[in-house]
């Protein structure tokens, strides 16, 4: 059973945004090395506008996130990078004076130490395995409840509302019907990056003035099994189905009109939209979900914003 604590923590502190806050230790770091993955655990990685970063923080991201041993030379630097932006929200936070109440805190880390019981495990013995202590726990579960707190007052209903109404498709259940021609692209190949755009560019003009139609086109250059429909991928909502570089550019379209070329990490995709279905949901029904994404571009803003006049001092190799 306490084999789904870590689910439950990672859930908890991932409410209303990505963002766990960790403790910081320190000691002396060569200055291009990459962090050990085992030792050095007080080992300075990056100093954030004079708070440090250490490898026992990184090492407990990569435990919380419950990231693989053999993916952690890959993922190392992303998570310490998000690390980073953790510690530039908290500092924010506390200069605003927004906190999260002990009391609030409390719950989640009550919530861990029961489960940690009622499986015969000790919670603090536990907590100690992933890196944990009940102090660093805690400061790992403030951050995101005070960022909720900062939301909730950054987020009036008003502005709620208006976010709603411009992207109401996106969240009331609302359904397209589209066909695609994709044309795959090796990672990191600009040259045939370019040369898929300008095939599908040439190919729009084609189909738009129709000279040729979308599923003729699929079916002669089309590199997606999709092409055996005429490039037909069916019906399918905003989120959860296809990828969202995607179904950005497809829920943009009118019923019968063909996107320009764009990119996905599959390849250089043309669309055409083919039906549309409106959904029935109302914000009530989906505010959460709303509040979530609008959490999120806060976040990200925030933290684009935050990284102009901060100083951060890597001790490791720049990203």
């Amino acid at each position: 059973m306490f084999r789904r604590v870590p689910k439950v923590l990672i859930a908890a502190l991932l409410a209303g945004s990505t963002v766990p806050a960790l403790a910081y230790q320190a000691t002396k770091k060569s200055p291009k090395s990459k962090p050990a993955a085992a030792d050095g655990r007080d080992t300075v990685l990056v100093v954030v506008n004079g708070h440090k970063v250490t490898q026992a923080d990184l090492n407990r991201k990569m435990r919380t996130l419950q990231i693989p041993e053999n993916e952690r030379e890959a993922a190392w630097r992303p998570q310490l990078e998000r690390i980073v932006d953790e510690r530039l929200i908290q500092q924010f936070l506390a200069s605003r004076k927004i906190a999260a109440t002990k009391q609030e805190i409390d719950v989640p880390v009550n919530q861990i130490r029961e489960e940690a019981r009622k499986s015969g495990s000790d919670p603090d013995r536990y907590l100690a395995e992933k890196g944990y202590t009940v102090e660093s726990l805690r400061e790992e579960f403030a951050l995101p409840i005070a960022w909720k707190h900062f939301v909730d007052k950054a987020i009036p209903q008003a502005r709620l509302k208006k976010y709603f109404d411009e992207h109401r498709a996106e969240f009331d259940g609302t359904t397209v019907r589209s066909s695609q021609i994709v044309i795959k692209v090796p990672r990191n190949d600009d040259e045939a990056r370019r040369a898929a755009e300008a095939k599908l560019t040439a190919l729009r003009k084609e189909i738009v003035a129709g000279r040729i139609s979308f599923e003729q086109a699929a079916r002669e250059n089309s590199q997606s099994p999709s092409k055996d429909d005429g490039g037909d991928v069916g019906w399918f909502p905003y989120t959860g189905k296809m990828p969202l570089q995607l179904t950005r550019e497809v829920f943009r379209l009118k019923v019968g009109e063909v996107s320009q070329p764009f990119r996905t990490s599959w390849g250089v995709h043309l669309c055409l939209a083919t039906d549309r279905k409106p959904g029935d949901l109302s914000l009530e029904d989906v505010r959460d979900e709303v509040l979530a994404r609008m959490s999120q571009e806060l976040w990200n803003e925030q933290i684009a914003e935050l990284r102009k006049s901060a100083k951060i001092e890597w001790k490791v190799d720049t990203p």
